[in-house]
């Protein structure tokens, strides 16, 4: 038997690592809410010709295929539906810029929020550090 080794069993601390569920549920839903909103927010916007200077003329318009990928038979049905969806390319591009910047503001919100929310950092038995300042050693 070694100096330091013992048989005692000391209890597992339990795991602080894990995702409060409602969290994990609220999360679920903004990965469904966040893309349909900005795919409405888009579509709305390219209607009104919103981004007209930046983004090319042709994306305004109807979506065309080449003739050789329209004639797959698995892949006509889709391209056909995908083509009468009126200024879908700027409708995407639009889409994208304003999930990026949705997402951007909630992360800096919850950022916040978790900030003034958060458990304290010290757990029941720690003891913050003293505020002491000390003078640099010279010789």
């Amino acid at each position: 038997m070694g100096k330091y080794s013992s048989r005692i069993v000391k209890p597992s601390m339990p795991k602080r690592n894990t995702v409060n569920p409602y969290m994990q549920g609220i999360g679920c839903l903004l990965i469904l809410i966040v893309p349909v909103f900005s795919y409405a927010v888009g579509d709305v916007l390219a209607g009104q010709g919103f981004g007209y200077p930046l983004l090319p003329r042709e994306w305004y318009g109807y979506l065309t295929f080449p003739t050789w990928l329209s004639t797959l038979a698995g892949l006509s049905f889709v391209l056909q539906r995908l083509s009468s969806i009126p200024h879908l390319p700027a409708t995407l591009a639009i889409a994208v810029i304003v999930m990026i910047v949705v997402g951007g503001i909630m992360a800096v919100i919850f950022g916040w929020m978790y900030s003034l929310l958060a458990p304290s950092q010290y757990g029941p038995m720690d003891v913050p550090p003293p505020r002491v300042k000390t003078k640099k050693y010279k010789r």
